[in-house]
């Protein structure tokens, strides 16, 4: 389960402790004097020593005038005049105003370039590249399962001759190479009915973008057999069948009346259910995973995809930033791999890594130490603080040949042992006097957040699209205690912040948020928002964040932020799909958590994601802003387990169920509930069940044992693994989805998620629209404070 956003961005924005660095966005105009194209305002002291009063400020840290503007019409040939900048009439887009200073306009679409013959390609309207420039190709997913009369759609990745991600906007053709699918076309994505089924998986889709061919293989299943029951179990990261996973059917009271093991292509079939109960996938190398089933009345077709265990192997990648800014503030930020979804895995602990301490001297000499995460960067100019190197891990998942040490990709991605990801990094320039944390003791992280964000003028995006590595064992996994010091095996990769290889946050727009969500008898009082691109293949790729608190208890809306209208709107700022990531769609993702949190209320967050973007505004003004629809789900309370076999506390033996339900307002009855146990080694259970279904409860049954070995049992995840039995805590999660991805779409129930149908439970970071969480659920937490949240008239 997920800390709250919140946490995640905080350990972006918060401190020395906790930043990466990077440079000014590769946007602004150059300074006066290094570039032929800007406007010379001279040398100075203050704004007075410029000229033509309202077109230049003076910047005190180069002591040169910069060009200035109150609204985009200052920064026009006819306003200037003599001090007119070339990069403005010249740029198809011309200039913007942002935060009183004149900058190139950029793209975040295609269709922002209509007209000009030209596609949006870093931010600038360009040629489109050729076809012919295409070198290799992926197709994305490479390896479907799925059921006769569905569908699946597939994605292509090119690169060139250099390995570097190009996006053609054309050129891109479709075929199915077998009668078992049907379907075709051009795009840089297309559907495929399942139309034939197949004894085994067959290269049956081909994309070709100029003279490179790509494929992936399909296996189609036919119909279930009637009074029988099929699990189709699956890596949920590469496609591949599991063979071996144990199916289990238990009835309503926990009891296993069928147990069957996974084929080689991954499939078990097993008795109908006769009644009520539950549908359990066990692999000790994966999560294990329970499903709620009606029985009679249930699915008889199930998707079962399975995560591998995240903490058994690891690897990433490794690296420094180059061409940093030289300006005398602080330069920090943040980097990472690109995560599966922003559901299930988008967690503080993944984006950050380990911490490390490090140990600096002052501009006074005094000797302090900062905490600085594995993936975080930080140049402190007047100490000795200088931390300019950073690593992040990923995911196992797919690779292939070009990946070194890799000889037979199926091998490796059937042990997890290599992934492919996107690599990321946002950071900038932070003013010292915007940092109260330097000269005190103490600071409000909210209000620090906050006041951070419209300073974010001068942070850039850089990303790396395709990056593989290798994954190997994770010593001490099994103690608790995983060392994850070793990183010998990481790639390497820098980020360069080079004006031509990062890109600029240079989309400035406001979000109206919804009535912030109660917990504990208070309005939530954090909000997040992550801007991000869904990149087919890679995942969720951070482009930028906005921050807001609420320090009014009886108002519901976050606080007036400077220069935004009203209250209930968060600025937020966000680079362009750059580098081999346009045309892939952008989404929000907007987190409200609660300053209540902590080790005995639980960490309570919820959360909306919108994915109606089409293009980036440009609204620094929040004159339009963009409207997130909500409402927020309430925070998934009341739940316990009893991990005794025999009844206690008015549960039944190995019960999980709903004893308190939220007061007001209720969870939609369509509601998909999500419990996660996660024991010392990080192994988990997941449990799935619907809100009628947590009412009445629902009996984990115990783990098998082995078929090779009748006492070798699967481990029992509800425990923590240790000597004394302790129990395993767990995290509780309530999802509301539907069939596009978006509010409008037609709901999808428990049912709907797990039936094998084409829209199943491993799309389920697309197709959430809503989600809460409270976590560790479980433990004794404090009575809610009184009040119901009430809004005061």
């Amino acid at each position: 389960m997920n800390p709250p956003l919140r946490l995640v961005l905080c350990a972006v924005l918060v401190s020395c402790t906790s930043l990466w660095c990077a440079c000014s966005p590769s946007n602004e105009l150059a300074p006066p004097g290094e570039s032929p194209d800007t406007p010379n305002g001279g040398a100075c002291q203050v704004d007075q020593d410029c000229p033509a009063f309202g077109l230049f400020f003076c910047d005190t840290v180069m002591s040169r005038c910069m060009p200035a503007c109150r609204t985009q019409e200052d920064c026009m040939a006819a306003r200037r005049g003599e001090y007119r900048i070339s990069q403005c009439d010249t740029n198809p887009l011309g200039c913007r105003c942002d935060d009183n200073r004149c900058v190139e306009a950029l793209c975040s679409a295609d269709a922002e370039c209509e007209g000009s013959g030209r596609v949006c390609r870093n931010g600038r309207c360009e040629r489109a590249p050729e076809a012919s420039a295409v070198k290799a190709c992926q197709v994305v997913p490479d390896y479907v399962v799925g059921r006769q009369g569905t569908s699946a759609r597939f994605s292509v990745l090119a690169v060139d001759a250099g390995g570097r991600a190009v996006v053609v906007p054309s050129g891109v053709t479709w075929m199915a190479l077998d009668e078992s699918v049907q379907g075709g076309g051009v795009g840089a994505s297309s559907s495929f009915e399942l139309s034939a089924a197949t004894e085994e998986a067959r290269e049956s889709v081909r994309a070709r973008v100029g003279g490179a061919t790509c494929s992936a293989r399909v296996r189609v299943l036919g119909a279930v057999t009637p009074g029988t029951l099929r699990a189709v179990v699956t890596d949920e990261q590469t496609g591949r069948p599991l063979p071996g996973a144990v199916v289990v059917a238990a009835d309503a009271r926990g009891a296993v009346s069928a147990s069957v093991r996974t084929d080689a292509s991954g499939v078990a079939t097993l008795a109908a259910p006769t009644g009520a109960g539950s549908v359990s996938v066990f692999h000790s190398d994966f999560d294990y995973l329970t499903v709620a089933h009606e029985g009679p009345g249930g699915p008889r077709d199930l998707a079962l995809p399975l995560r591998r265990n995240p903490a058994d192997r690891y690897g990433g990648y490794k690296g420094t930033f180059r061409n940093l800014s030289k300006s005398l503030d602080m330069h920090a930020g943040l980097a990472g791999l690109s995560s599966p979804d922003g559901v299930t895995d988008l967690s503080a602990s993944r984006l950050t890594g380990p911490a490390r301490r490090v140990s600096y001297t002052t501009l006074g000499g005094q000797t302090r130490e900062a905490t600085v995460p594995a993936g975080a960067y930080v140049v402190l100019p007047g100490t000795t603080l200088s931390v300019t190197d950073g690593s992040a891990r990923g995911l196992a998942g797919v690779c292939d040949e070009a990946l070194a040490g890799v000889e037979n990709p199926e091998e490796a991605m059937a042990l997890g042992a290599c992934g492919t990801r996107t690599a990321w990094a946002l950071g900038g320039d932070i003013p010292l006097k915007s940092l109260p944390l330097l000269s005190g003791e103490t600071m409000d992280v909210g209000q620090l957040l906050a006041q951070t964000i419209p300073m974010m003028r001068t942070f850039s995006s850089s990303v790396v699209r395709d990056v593989g590595f290798g994954l190997k064992a994770t010593p001490g996994v099994d103690t608790g205690a995983p060392d994850f010091s070793d990183q010998s095996h990481f790639e390497e990769v820098d980020h360069d912040f080079a004006a031509d290889q990062s890109m600029g946050l240079a989309f400035p727009f406001a979000v109206r948020v919804p009535t912030l969500p109660c917990y504990l008898g208070t309005w939530m009082d954090n909000v997040a928002v992550l801007g991000v691109a869904r990149v087919p293949g890679r995942g969720v790729v951070p482009l930028g964040m906005g921050m807001a608190v609420n320090t009014t208890p009886a108002d519901p809306n976050t606080d007036q932020q400077a220069g935004l209208p009203g209250p209930g709107l968060v600025l937020v700022r966000m680079a362009p799909a750059h580098h081999g990531l346009e045309g892939s769609p952008y989404e929000l993702m907007v987190t409200a958590s609660s300053s209540a949190n902590g080790t005995t209320a639980g960490s309570a967050s919820s959360v909306l994601i919108h994915r109606t973007l089409e293009a980036l505004p440009f609204d620094p003004k929040g004159g339009t802003p963009l409207v997130v629809k909500g409402p927020f789900l309430p925070v998934p309370e009341g739940f316990r387990y009893n991990y005794a076999q025999e009844p206690a506390d008015g549960l039944e033996g190995r019960q999980l169920r709903l004893v308190s339900p939220p007061a007001s307002p209720s969870l939609p009855t369509t509601t998909v509930l999500r419990a996660v146990f996660t024991n010392r080694a990080k192994h988990r259970w997941v449990v799935l069940m619907d809100v009628e279904r947590a009412a009445k409860g629902l009996r984990l049954p115990l783990p098998p044992a082995s078929v090779e070995a009748p006492t070798d049992a699967f481990e029992d995840r509800t425990y923590l693994g240790d000597l004394t039995g302790s129990r395993s805590p767990f995290g509780m999660q309530a999802l509301v989805l539907r069939r596009t991805g978006t509010p409008e779409g037609e709901e999808l129930d428990l049912r709907g998620l797990v039936e094998a149908d084409g829209v199943d439970l491993e799309h389920l970071g697309v197709l959430t629209v809503a989600w809460s969480s409270l976590e560790p659920a479980g433990q004794p937490r404090v009575p809610p404070v009184s009040g119901t949240c009430a809004i005061a008239p």
